[in-house]
């Protein structure tokens, strides 16, 4: 069982390096490259956005890819686009190669972000889900560190073709891990394939119920075509599959308006417009910002499955809208330290809280029938509001300032602190069948998990 949990557990870390890498990629290198194309600000922003707009095209890919084939081809689709990305990027034939590059790198990160938690929650027993799902988290904060280092470590402007796509070698960690692995026994099953289903959910120490999924997960090629629209989304009002849905979209939606989107792609310009020096001091508070990222996504892992999603939920935010505060303060009163102290502190309570916390609850929460669909549609949500933030985050900042930017971020931060309060369920611990049966039942959101 270990050696399965394991084998789950690097696709899941594959999958979440190739999502940090590649959306964080950029911020070291943004001014090399916008020197070289001469790019203006709206410039940087539509290429900076062209991977995460991609990203919300991914995530909307996933879901049909993960119904009709499997979690795993829609993986291996995955790995590869990013592949093909990660090579052209190498080669930097000219910026119209390296948008179709970046369109490559961002619908192989929207369907690996969609899939690679679903994949993870249906394959890992329910006492270790919330923390092998949550290494998804931490996978991308470790890609983000890397891809603040790597600038340090090489100190050569001229060297981003090789230093963006060295993320190749991410990809080939995916596919070698996605190798190992065995088809979701939870797929398996709504796809009729009730055999190989035990014998992968056997592989994988996970409990086979194919009473349960027989009736709740029945493949699209069972259901019956639906006769009307009504037909279509009526089923949908079974119990609380909407506000399950609704919840999980606000989740995502949240976490990006949060200002991480901003910081991750941003953060040298960040520190510049905080008082610090450009250059290597600008890149070194980057990535003393991403190792605080690492260690405390570390931390959220080892408690999510003992304290619980709700008490991190909670503290989390109200902890995200101090350290957002302080840079507001920093800002106003130019105080480039505490500026670098508020950023820590937020990304801190960041990553125990709005970071991995909408990916477990995605994984856990959305009923099996809609499973693909809601994951996708959750995803493709949180993406469109990555875009946003990643659009307009640089002309915000021109035309308003920093603390004004700032500020709206700590205000979203305080309503995913009055959501959490009212929505979030505790669903430690708790099977995966048995929050869908309570979901179907229609028990309120608070009560679909520990009562």
């Amino acid at each position: 069982m270990a050696f399965s949990l394991a084998r789950v557990a690097l696709l899941t870390v594959a999958s979440g390096l190739l999502f940090g890498y590649s959306t964080a990629s950029i911020a070291g290198w943004l001014e090399p490259i916008a020197g070289t194309y001469n790019l203006s600000i709206a410039g940087q922003e539509y290429f900076t956005v062209s991977l995460v707009i991609s990203c919300f095209a991914g995530a909307l890919t996933a879901a049909p890819l993960a119904r009709m084939f499997g979690r795993r081809p829609a993986l291996l689709v995955a790995f590869l686009l990013a592949l093909g990305g990660y090579s052209i990027t190498v080669l930097a034939p000219g910026l119209g190669w390296l948008v179709i590059a970046r369109v490559m790198m961002g619908l192989a990160v929207g369907i690996s972000s969609t899939v690679a938690p679903m994949y993870a929650g249906e394959a890992t027993p329910a006492h270790r889900r919330g923390g092998v799902v949550s290494l998804f988290q931490l996978a991308v904060t470790l890609g983000i560190l890397a891809a603040y280092a790597v600038p340090l470590w090489l100190e050569d402007p001229d060297a981003w073709p090789a230093a963006i796509g060295g993320g190749a070698i991410i990809t080939l960690l995916g596919l070698a891990a996605l190798a190992s692995v065995p088809e979701s026994p939870l797929w398996l099953e709504s796809a009729g394939r009730s055999e190989r289903a035990r014998r992968a959910a056997a592989a994988l120490g996970v409990e086979h119920q194919p009473a349960v999924l027989a009736v709740n997960a029945l493949s699209e090629r069972d259901r019956p075509a639906p006769s009307s629209l009504r037909d279509r989304f009526g089923s949908l009002r079974q119990g609380t599959t909407v506000a399950v849905l609704a919840l999980c979209c606000a989740m995502f939606i949240l976490q990006n308006l949060s200002g991480i989107d901003g910081i991750l792609y941003y953060a040298p310009k960040i520190f510049i417009e905080l008082g610090f020096p450009a250059g290597v001091a600008a890149l070194g508070a980057t990535f003393g910002l991403g190792l605080v990222n690492v260690v405390a996504t570390v931390i959220a892992i080892l408690v999510v499955d003992r304290l619980g999603r709700r008490p991190l939920a909670i503290y989390g935010a109200a902890v995200m809208v101090l350290g957002l505060c302080a840079v507001v303060a920093a800002n106003l009163f130019d105080l480039p330290l505490l500026g670098l102290s508020g950023l820590c502190v937020y990304i801190a309570a960041f990553a125990i809280s709005l970071g991995p916390l909408p990916y477990v609850l995605m994984a856990e929460l959305v009923p099996s029938t809609y499973r693909e669909g809601g994951l996708s549609a959750a995803s493709a949500t949180s993406w469109l509001f990555n875009a946003l933030v990643a659009a307009f985050f640089l002309t915000g900042v021109t035309a308003f300032g920093l603390a004004v930017v700032f500020m709206l971020f700590a205000a979203i931060c305080a309503l995913a602190l009055v959501v959490a309060v009212i929505w979030i369920p505790e669903t430690r611990g708790c099977a995966l069948e048995e929050i869908e049966e309570k979901v179907i039942a229609g028990r309120p959101l608070r009560r679909l998990g520990r009562s």
